[in-house]
């Protein structure tokens, strides 16, 4: 008890530790690796630093990616996005700096060190300089709203997970569940409608309103993910009152040749069996013509917890996709389209035929009849079938000198059934759901004008949906219109950024009253989102953000006119006509420790006031219906406040061992009412031990290897409502879970295989997680084993 109690104190230490002490005492960490060279005086202080910016010398503008090297201790350093660079650990005496820069002539630097210094060094521009120059690299912080991006080997290792799965690891993201097959992303202890994804660009609309209707999207597809948090939407529209997830594909290339990538699959307990191949080129003959095609195939069975299978908990996957480019230097366009199909069991005793069974199940902790369960790929009713189809062109034009224009069309449909315990004999789903979304999206973003940069667009979305067998939800129409403009100024280490944006939504319904007619309830809605933000570069690798931003979102079809049995999350869900639109304020301050050897880490404290804050509030009692008993759940509104910490440390404690620890700590009031708010995430603790064996010369085998070993400690969610409403069950206790993982690259001759093992939940514990729907019947999954192959592929030589 007393452990827990103070584990709320631990990131406020690690904050003053890192914002304060860190930074210092990483300046006095032995220096790995290296050489004194003869110009040195032995037994000297070793803890200098030599810092400054790489300037152009008639602009004094910041040259970006800029290398300067110290040939006499084999050290070089790239200039970062404001153009630092640094050197540490460093003893008295003499060095030579050398500074290259593309399109400048090179530079030498002679500077007697003796004390820890700030130098800025200018280059000269060619005689020979280019038309053009593109520096791409990552662009460490962008704004100063947090967020994070999982790309890379990161990304690699969270391949066979869904896409909530794959960004639960960043601080501040959790997942809300239905069961094994459900999952969804949540930033900062919002989901579904407050969390925007944006799928190649395009924003994703597949029937998002639903906890347990998961983002159809094909993680494969992706080679980054981007999670914004807290509430941006000047720039991505309204409703990201929560964040926002961007999914990224890889560039097309841009080198002649024929290349690709297969990556297998295969995991132990739901005996989960994936493959995806990619293979993309580009014309030799015809340069700015790139193509690619791509495809997955996943299939799994009944997930077994410790003690039991999990009855009809399989699912299957069936997703291509195709992308045709065609880049010139001034213009240029793509076209990109993909289907996802899948069809996703859900757990058998989540459905019950009677109230007394209902509450049984839920006394009972397991499902009726789970020792008879068996492993099976076999999925039979309930469960859902979803199509989701997308159509992006994307086209763009270098405007002169002044900027560059782009234009964004996306097509979505989304075909959604739903099928329940009953009608077995007539084949036909219990709901059937079509939503088609046409969205446009132009914006013009100028080049840099002094200090300033920025961008103006407008965004239009129209979409309609259509229904059969159940009215749960009524035939709509709805057109949002959008435009906005964002600033960042640059000087120096400071950057301050300003934005503004006007939404109209419009919404036309129709849908039948009980006595049969036919009523027509019209809806419109607008408001103003803006966003205030500053970010200052301290040096060392420090910097400091601060935003305040408004966003707003109307309430949702589903929130105002659902009425009836919600198959897939087995409830019965009651909407509201009256309610209004959620205005969101979100502050955040961050401190960013980043590109050191030692130390490095992002830490973000945010405060989110959100006014009529919708949510779905659970009846005392539930409702017996012809198909059933269901926990009955009604849209209430209140005023709301979301207030947390984001924690994220990796130290090297040895040149190729790394800890990685973070921290996630939500807490959530309903202020009208004085009490605490359903469905929030309990406090959460990763810790992971990495270590990365050192690279092979030239012709190793095996390169690439390492091993991890860490864990995950979820809190007991105490802070539940206790005045507004009564759940079903108490909240479960806490748990921890064991992972550990390992991978390398074997070279077979001069074709590199990548071979990898992630482990989850290793000790078999037995658990419920309190963002899990179905935690009222069963336990959660028991310990399994996910093993990868990626073998990159490269057929240009033939």
């Amino acid at each position: 008890m007393f452990l827990y109690k103070n584990l709320q104190y631990i990131p406020l230490l690690l904050l003053t530790y890192m914002a304060l002490l860190a930074p210092a005492l990483a300046q006095f960490q032995p220096p790995p690796g290296i050489n004194l060279s003869a110009e040195m005086v032995p037994d000297q202080d070793c803890g200098l630093t030599l810092s400054g910016k790489v300037l152009d010398h008639d602009s004094r503008a910041t040259l970006v990616g800029a290398t300067v090297s110290i040939p006499q201790l084999h050290q070089a350093s790239i200039a970062d996005e404001y153009g630092n660079y640094h050197f540490h650990h460093l003893c008295q005496g003499t060095y030579t700096l050398q500074v290259t820069y593309v399109g400048y002539e090179p530079e030498s630097y002679t500077f007697r060190l003796t004390a820890s210094s700030v130098r800025d060094l200018q280059l000269h521009a060619s005689p020979q300089t280019l038309n053009t120059v593109e520096v791409s690299g990552n662009r460490l912080q962008e704004q100063a709203q947090s967020s994070q991006t999982l790309t890379g080997q990161e990304l690699e290792e969270t391949r066979g997970l869904s896409l909530a799965g794959s960004l639960k690891g960043i601080p501040g993201v959790s997942t809300i569940q239905t069961g094994p097959t459900i999952s969804k992303p949540v930033i900062h202890g919002m989901h579904s409608n407050r969390v925007l994804l944006l799928n190649n660009g395009v924003r994703q609309e597949g029937q998002q309103w639903g906890s347990e209707h998961a983002p159809e999207i094909d993680p494969f597809v992706a080679t980054e993910m981007k999670v914004i948090k807290g509430a941006a939407g000047v720039r991505y529209g309204a409703d990201a009152i929560g964040g926002v997830v961007l999914v990224e594909p890889k560039a097309l290339p841009t080198s002649p040749g024929v290349g690709g990538e297969v990556n297998l699959l295969g995991s132990t307990n739901n005996r989960q069996l994936a493959a995806s191949a990619t293979v993309e080129g580009n014309s030799a003959n015809i340069p700015p013509l790139s193509w690619r095609l791509q495809g997955t195939v996943k299939k799994a069975g009944n997930t077994r917890t410790p003690d039991y299978y999990l009855d009809n908990t399989g699912f299957g996957e069936q997703n291509f996709s195709g992308a045709l480019g065609y880049r010139k230097e001034k213009f240029g366009g793509e076209l990109f389209y993909s289907q996802f199909n899948t069809k996703l069991g859900i757990l058998r005793a989540s459905h019950i035929g009677n109230l007394t069974d209902l509450r049984y199940a839920i006394e009972r902790g397991r499902p009726a009849g789970a020792d008879t369960v068996g492993f099976t790929y076999d999925i039979g009713r309930p469960y859902q079938q979803v199509q989701h189809d997308l159509l992006k062109a994307k086209l763009y034009l270098q405007t002169g000198q002044a900027g560059r224009l782009e234009f964004i069309y996306g097509w979505q449909r989304n075909r959604r059934e739903e099928y329940d315990l009953h009608n077995v004999n007539s084949g036909n789903p219990a709901l059937y759901l079509n939503l088609n979304t046409h969205t446009t999206e132009s914006i013009w973003e100028h080049n840099p004008l002094g200090n300033f940069s920025g961008s103006v667009g407008v965004s239009t979305t129209y979409q309609q949906n259509t229904y059969k067998y159940s009215a749960f939800l009524p035939y709509f129409t709805a057109i949002t219109a959008g435009a906005f403009v964002i600033e960042k100024w640059r000087k120096d280490r400071l950057q301050l950024e300003a934005g503004l944006r006007y939404d109209y939504r419009q919404l036309r319904v129709m849908q039948f009253d009980t006595s049969g007619t036919l009523q027509k309830p019209a809806f419109d809605f607008n408001n103003v989102s803006g966003t205030l933000g500053a970010l200052y570069d301290v040096g060392y690798h420090l910097t400091f953000g601060l935003s305040a931003t408004s966003a707003w979102r109307a309430p949702s079809v589903n929130e105002l006119f659902s009425n009836g049995v919600h198959h897939s999350a087995a409830t019965y869900e009651i909407g509201d006509p009256g309610l209004v639109s959620e205005q969101a304020y979100n502050f955040e301050t961050s401190v960013n420790y980043f590109g050191n050897a030692r130390l490095n880490g992002q830490l973000s404290l945010y405060y989110n006031v959100i006014n009529h804050y919708i949510y779905l509030s659970s009846e005392p009692e539930p409702i017996l219906t012809v198909r059933g008993a269901f926990p009955a759940f009604r849209y209430r509104q209140t005023d709301a406040t979301f207030k947390g910490i984001d924690l994220s440390l990796q130290y090297n404690l040895l040149p190729n061992l790394i800890l990685d620890s973070k921290a996630s700590v939500v807490r959530a009031r309903n202020t009208t009412a004085g009490d605490y708010l359903i469905n929030i995430p309990a406090d959460r603790f990763d810790n992971s031990l990495r270590y990365e064996f050192a690279q092979s010369g030239e012709g190793s085998r095996f390169s690439d290897a390492y091993i991890s070993l860490g864990g995950t400690y979820m809190a007991e969610q105490t802070r539940v409502p206790t005045r507004t409403e009564e759940d079903f069950a108490p909240p479960p206790d806490a748990y921890f879970l064991l992972q550990a993982g390992a991978g390398a690259t074997v070279h077979i001759g001069s074709q590199p295989v990548e071979f990898g093992v992630t482990g989850n939940n290793l000790l078999n514990s037995t658990y419920r997680d309190y963002l899990n729907r179905f935690r009222y019947f069963s336990d959660e999954a028991g310990r399994l084993l996910l093993f990868r192959i990626r073998v990159p592929l490269d057929f240009s030589g033939f």
